[in-house]
């Protein structure tokens, strides 16, 4: 099953509501395509390099989660997204590891090319949308950071 967004709450205002985020979905499918993909590794694989890269997923969709919330209440708050930009570094930090492992479990010959194809297709899917996500949020703190005549104070 794919779920597309909307799917968890309402848009409301200007706001960023869970519903509506589209990398929360796109997250999401990974994770359920990794699920299946990990559970055809060797038995020997499947309670280490396959129990990592379900973990690192699981950071993933977890960092997500928080950094949506964190969002909408420093908005709410008018506040620049300064927690928001840590979670979303984080999360790009975890999003890197996880495409080493991947990388990993097809040189150990885990998954074939094939495989490898549409794991790395939807990892680099998920890596554009956090990356735009990141933009507009920095883009954010550096409106909401004070300047005086083009230096900051």
């Amino acid at each position: 099953m794919t779920l597309t967004a909307p799917f968890l709450l309402r848009q409301r205002e200007d706001k960023v509501a869970l519903e509506d985020f589209t990398l929360l979905a796109k997250v999401f499918d990974l994770d359920v395509e990794t699920h299946k993909i990990v559970k055809k590794f060797e038995r020997s694989e499947r309670h280490v390099l396959s129990a990592e890269i379900r973990q690192t997923v699981a950071l993933v969709e977890h960092l997500l989660i928080r950094a949506a919330k964190e969002q909408l209440e420093e908005r709410r708050k008018r506040l620049p997204p300064e927690r928001t930009r840590e979670l979303q570094r984080q999360m790009d930090v975890e999003l890197e590891y996880l495409k080493l492992q991947i990388r990993k479990s097809y040189e150990l010959r885990l998954v074939n090319e094939t495989c490898y194809g549409i794991w790395a297709t939807r990892i680099a899917e998920v890596g554009r949308m956090l990356g735009a996500w990141i933009k507009q949020v920095e883009a954010a703190i550096e409106k909401a950071t004070p300047r005086h005549q083009g230096r900051l104070l």
